[in-house]
C-alpha cells in the first residue's frame, strides 16, 4: 500500500511534511545573522566589560578566579582562563584590525590577541551574531598578571547552549506528539470512509450484506445512510426483477407444456421432432435466464473444500457416459480449491458443452502455483476471431447472431460461467490456442490447507 493510495497516510504525510519544513524554517531564521549590537561585534563583550573581567580576575585571588569565570559564562560568549594561547586558524578574517585597536584602547599595555576565519557566507553576515560563529568564532586573547591567559569566544557558554538544546528537544517532542496525535484524528475521521469502501465491495458480491453502521461526522453520517438507502433500493430491485423474470418463466413453462402436448398430435415425425427441439431450447433459455437474474439476487452460498482431482474425475466420467469426446489430464495429488460445488460443476458443464458444440474433442486439464489454482477447458475447434474475444461472456452475446441449434443455444452459457466465476471469486479467461482450437481458464485462489476437511465435498453423482 503506497501513501498516494491511502487517505490517512497521505494526510499524515502532509502533516509530517508540513512539521518537517516548519522546523526547518525555524532553523533557517535561527541561522540567518541578527541585527546585533554595532558597539558589540561578533557577539563578544564590550571593550569596557572585557577589562571589567580582567581587572576583576587580576584582583581576586587565584582560588575564586573559577568562580568567577563560571559566572561571566553565563552569557552569550564563553570565558576560559588559560597557561597558553589557543592554536590560531590557518586561514586569518580579514577586518579584525579595527576591533583590535579598540580592545587594546580600553586594554592598553596589554598584548591583545584577536583570531578568527571567516565563515560560510560570512561577507553577508558582516560583523552581526550569526548561528555560524559556532563553527567559525572569533576568540579574544588578554594576557593577565601571573602569566594567565583570558580567553573569549564569541559562542554561547555552555549553559545557554545546554537551554537552547533542552528547547530544541522539548520543541521537536511536542511536535511529533502533535503530529501523532493529529494523525490519530485523521485515522478515526477517515475510518468510516474505509468502512464504507469495505461495504461497497461486499455489496457488489452479496446483495444481502449489513447495512453500514451511521457514525463519524455529519457528512460520514449522511454518506453512510445514502449508501444504506441505495443498496436497499438496489436490493429491492434486483428481488422484483427475479420475481417477475420466475413469474414469467411459471407461466411460459405451462404453455411449453401445452404446446409439447400438441405437438405431439403433428402427423410429420421430422416436424414433430423441430417442435420438440424449439421447445426444449425454450424451456433451457428460460433456465439459463433465471440462472443469471438469481446470482444477482440472492446471497452466494457457502464454500466447500473441493478435491479436484476427484470432482474433475467424476465429470469427465459422466460425459464419457454420455458419449461426449472429454479426457481429463493429470491431476497433481491433494489440488483442492474453496468453492460451491454446483457452481463448480454448472461452470464446467457449460464449457464442456461449449468445446463439444464447436469441436470434436474437449481436454480439461488443472494446475497451480504458490498462490492459485488454474483449471482449463480446451476444444480442438477453429477457435474464435481474436477481435471477439472480449464480447465472449455477454448475455446473449454470440457471435453466430443465427441462433440455430446447429452452432449453440441463445448465448448465454459463457456468460453463466463468467456470472458464476465472479460468484465464487475466480477468474475466467477466453483464448485462442497457438496450435488451434479455443481453451477457458478458471483461476481460483488456492485452497487454504488449515480449514476443517469435514467440509470436504462429496464426489458427484452420476447424473
Amino acid at each position: 500500500m503506497t501513501i498516494g493510495s491511502n487517505l490517512s497516510l497521505r494526510i499524515t504525510a502532509i502533516l509530517l511534511g508540513g512539521f518537517v519544513l516548519l522546523q526547518m524554517l525555524i532553523w533557517v531564521v535561527m541561522a540567518l545573522p541578527s541585527r546585533g549590537d554595532d558597539q558589540r561585534p561578533y557577539n563578544l563583550p564590550l571593550p569596557t566589560e572585557a577589562r571589567t573581567m580582567v581587572d576583576t580576575l587580576e584582583a581576586a585571588p587565584p582560588a575564586r578566579r573559577a568562580s568567577l569565570v563560571t559566572m561571566f559564562n553565563g552569557s552569550l560568549y564563553t570565558v576560559r582562563i588559560l597557561r597558553e594561547p589557543p592554536p590560531a586558524p590557518a586561514t586569518q578574517r580579514e577586518g579584525l584590525d579595527r576591533l583590535r585597536v579598540d580592545y587594546a584602547a580600553a586594554l592598553p599595555g596589554r598584548d591583545i590577541g584577536l583570531t578568527g576565519r571567516r565563515p560560510l557566507l560570512g561577507r553577508m553576515a558582516g560583523t552581526r551574531p550569526w548561528t555560524s560563529r559556532f563553527f567559525a568564532p572569533i576568540t579574544l586573547t588578554v594576557p593577565m598578571r601571573g602569566g594567565d591567559l583570558l580567553v573569549v569566544d564569541s559562542r554561547p557558554s555552555m549553559v545557554v547552549r545546554a537551554y537552547l538544546r533542552q528547547r530544541a528537544f522539548l520543541g521537536a517532542v511536542g511536535g511529533l506528539l502533535v503530529l501523532g496525535v493529529l494523525a490519530l484524528a485523521v485515522r478515526q475521521t477517515t475510518r468510516p470512509l474505509v468502512r464504507l469502501s469495505a461495504g461497497v465491495r461486499r455489496f457488489t458480491s452479496d446483495l444481502d450484506t449489513p447495512d453500514l453502521p451511521v457514525a463519524g461526522s455529519r457528512e460520514m453520517r449522511d454518506l453512510s445512510a445514502a449508501f444504506n438507502e441505495m443498496k436497499a433500493r438496489i436490493g429491492g430491485l434486483m428481488a422484483e426483477r427475479t420475481r417477475m423474470l420466475a413469474g414469467i418463466a411459471h407461466d411460459m413453462r405451462t404453455y411449453l407444456t401445452r404446446l409439447r402436448l400438441r405437438a405431439e398430435f403433428i402427423d410429420d415425425s421430422e416436424q414433430r421432432a423441430k417442435a420438440a427441439a424449439d421447445l426444449d431450447e425454450m424451456a433451457a433459455l428460460l433456465d439459463d435466464t433465471l440462472l443469471l437474474a438469481k446470482r444477482d439476487g440472492r446471497a452466494t452460498p457457502q464454500p466447500q473444500r473441493i478435491d479436484l482431482a476427484t470432482e474433475l474425475a467424476a465429470i469427465v466420467a459422466l460425459r464419457v457416459d454420455m458419449g461426449d469426446a472429454v479426457t481429463l489430464g493429470a491431476i497433481p495429488p491433494d489440488l483442492a480449491i474453496e468453492a460451491t460445488p454446483i457452481s463448480l460443476r454448472r461452470m464446467l458443464a457449460n464449457l464442456i458443452d461449449n468445446g463439444v458444440r464447436h469441436g470434436g474433442h474437449v481436454s480439461i486439464e488443472a494446475s497451480a502455483d504458490d498462490q492459485t489454482v488454474t483449471i482449463s477447458v480446451a476444444d480442438d475447434g477453429p477457435g474464435v476471431p481474436p477481435e471477439t474475444l472480449q464480447r465472449l461472456g455477454e448475455p446473449f452475446g454470440r457471435l453466430d447472431p443465427s441462433r440455430n441449434r446447429e452452432t449453440g443455444g441463445a448465448g448465454l452459457g459463457l456468460a453463466i460461467v463468467r456470472a458464476l466465476a465472479d460468484r465464487e471469486g475466480a477468474t475466467i479467461r477466453f483464448a485462442n490456442q497457438p496450435k488451434g482450437g479455443f481453451v477457458a481458464t478458471a483461476t481460483f485462489p488456492r485452497d487454504n490447507p488449515n480449514i476443517s476437511r469435514s467440509t470436504r465435498s462429496s464426489k458427484v453423482r452420476a447424473g
